[in-house]
């Protein structure tokens, strides 16, 4: 269970820390929804950095400087049920700069169904291992992620491409434990699938490499 956000104004782009007061004012909020929310059970608090627009309301147009582009933003908190109507407004707006859209006679609007291990009854798993028996593997303890779950997320359509892309699409780092125990397993998986140095596995952004290089000399004990 997620709650929250709340959305503070602030001077430091750079400043992405939760508070004592943030918190308080997203558990009250939370608790008009959730009464008893077991806050016990948290396992960690997160905060980040939003692009507001002056007047609050979303920017959906296109470049007055740039050919070809189109701007959707400002969006912040509404994005993920918007979504839907704001790709409708998209399409319009492509429509109007004059770009020929054609529908797929054979698209397919539902992805292909994915293994979800835990929920599978024993039956099931066991078919599932025949299958494949990367789903025999269990990499993320905390939610019973499967080797062969992450390699399906890796090699999907817009598939994973780093270690917090694993975490969304499969839950592997999502536990009590965020990633201390399967976190290097899931890098070792990234290299391995994607044929790369475990160098140059990112955690997300652009620049947010896991490793460099190996110490030299001996270390000593």
């Amino acid at each position: 269970m997620f709650i929250g956000p709340n959305a503070q104004d602030i001077d430091d782009k750079a400043d992405m820390a939760t508070s004592p007061e943030g918190l308080q004012e997203i558990i009250a909020g939370a608790r008009k929804t959730v009464p008893n929310l077991p806050l016990h059970a948290s396992i960690t608090q997160f905060a980040g950095l939003r692009a507001a627009s002056g007047d609050g309301d979303f920017i959906l147009k296109a470049s007055d400087s740039v050919n070809g582009l189109i701007q959707a933003a400002g969006i912040q908190s509404p994005g993920l049920t918007a979504a839907p109507a704001i790709a409708e407004i998209i399409v319009g707006i492509l429509k109007e700069q004059g770009l020929t859209l054609t529908e797929k006679a054979n698209f397919e609007p539902k992805n292909a169904p994915k293994v979800k291990f835990h929920e599978l009854s024993n039956a099931e798993r066991a078919e599932a291992i025949a299958q494949n028996p990367l789903y025999g593997r269990i990499v993320c303890r905390c939610e019973s992620v499967t080797e062969g779950e992450i390699v399906d997320a890796i090699h999907s359509p817009c598939g994973a491409i780093t270690v917090d892309g694993v975490k969304r699409r499969t839950r592997a780092g999502m536990g009590r434990c965020q990633g201390g125990f399967c976190g290097p397993r899931v890098t070792a998986i990234l290299a391995r699938e994607l044929n790369i140095p475990v160098t140059e596995v990112r955690k997300d952004t652009t620049q947010s490499y896991l490793f460099f290089d190996k110490i030299s000399g001996e270390v000593e004990k």
